[in-house]
């Protein structure tokens, strides 16, 4: 991959109306070089920590399954060295010199079971702690220069066009999808509660929470919450 060969998507970016049809455009284009998945997105400090938001993931719904059931988003050394970094770096590079936790080699050995080898990182960041970042999986080592230096500006003017359409609030089409309410359901769902304590949470009964949450994975069409999570997670939604 040259600088040369990004120039058709960065030339089609504008015609993008939303950030999954961006997510689609970018896994498109950097697939034929080896690249598997690909995500977008950007975090900021809240009053309940650190919060992720996806402008489009497209990672396959289990390998988000096995994130959530074995709390690897936590232990994943991409966003955590992102946030101290300025500039763009390799998963590899990341891992050199590092003695990793128990947690971060059971993530390493989880990415080998399943092909991936490297992963780029572009980091982007603004005043007061907020952070975008765009990650390309690949099934290979990724230690070509002019490469990375091409995925470097394409991944930031994807982000660009990604923050231009208004991120996953305005361009997703999860409000058409889930109402307001199944929303706030899968939100406090993928954090681990139960139908009891969202029904709490929401003022709601739990057989109420429990109805919405059925709705949801019969428009899906998976077989439960856990894949109902998965995959609005992957869509962006959540």
């Amino acid at each position: 991959m040259k600088l040369a060969d990004s120039l058709p998507l960065i030339e089609k970016l504008p015609q993008c109306k939303s950030s999954q049809e961006v997510g689609v455009a970018f896994a498109d284009f950097v697939a034929p070089y080896g690249f598997m998945a690909t995500a977008c997105g950007e975090s900021r400090d809240t009053p309940e920590g650190r919060r992720w938001e996806f402008f489009f993931n497209t990672w396959p719904a289990e390998w988000l399954l096995q994130y959530q059931k074995n709390d690897f988003v936590r232990h994943d050394l991409l966003p955590m060295v992102a946030r101290f970094s300025a500039q763009t770096f390799t998963w590899l590079e990341a891992l050199r010199g590092r003695t990793p936790t128990i947690k971060q080699r059971e993530h390493h050995e989880w990415a080998k079971g399943i092909g991936i080898v490297d992963a780029i990182a572009v980091p982007i960041h603004y005043p007061g702690g907020d952070l975008g970042l765009c990650v390309s999986i690949a099934n290979r080592p990724i230690d070509d220069t002019f490469e990375r230096d091409a995925l470097q500006m394409v991944s930031l003017f994807t982000y660009q066009r990604c923050r231009e359409l208004g991120g996953q609030s305005e361009t997703s089409f999860a409000p058409r999808l889930l109402t307001p309410r199944e929303a706030d359901c899968m939100r406090w769902v993928l954090k681990g509660k139960s139908d009891t304590d969202i029904g709490l949470i929401l003022e709601i009964s739990h057989t109420t929470v429990k109805f919405h949450i059925e709705r949801i994975k019969k428009k899906l069409d998976v077989k439960t919450r856990t894949q109902a999570v998965a995959t609005l997670v992957s869509l962006g939604y959540l």
